[in-house]
């Protein structure tokens, strides 16, 4: 049998994204409008390698998303991640064409900003196969 090999990536990103939007209240977005009020999130860079087995189409992501707020202090910054780790932790992500095997929680960081705020990098690690759907 021939697996059909996909990336991940649009499937999970999509998925992540509505996850996210149903599941707590800053506002995600993929390209932030100039009129976006703070806080808010973004997804950033994605890396994804396929697990090494023949007989199965597997992959290991990472996937950062961003917190941004205006707040000089971390606590927004904070709750906002606490809210994130809450809702992809408890709810498996839905990528079309693939299934889920695992998602957590791997890192979080928090800086100050240069100009104002803090920005928040949290780190998701995902374990996905493709269903051939």
């Amino acid at each position: 049998m021939i697996i059909m090999r996909r990336i991940p990536m649009t499937a999970l990103q999509t998925g992540l994204f509505n996850l996210l939007s149903a599941g707590q209240t800053t506002p995600v977005y993929d390209d932030v409008p100039e009129d976006a009020v703070f806080p808010y999130i973004t997804i950033g860079a994605f890396t994804c390698k396929r697990v090494a087995d023949k007989t199965s189409d597997i992959w290991d992501a990472s996937i950062q998303i961003h917190i941004w707020s205006e707040y000089n202090g971390k606590a927004e910054i904070n709750a906002v991640a606490n809210d994130i780790a809450t809702v992809v932790s408890s709810a498996a992500i839905e990528a079309p064409g693939f299934f889920v095997i695992s998602q957590d929680v791997d890192f979080f960081e928090a800086f100050a900003e240069d100009e104002f705020g803090y920005h928040g990098v949290l780190t998701l690690v995902v374990t996905i196969q493709n269903t051939g759907g």
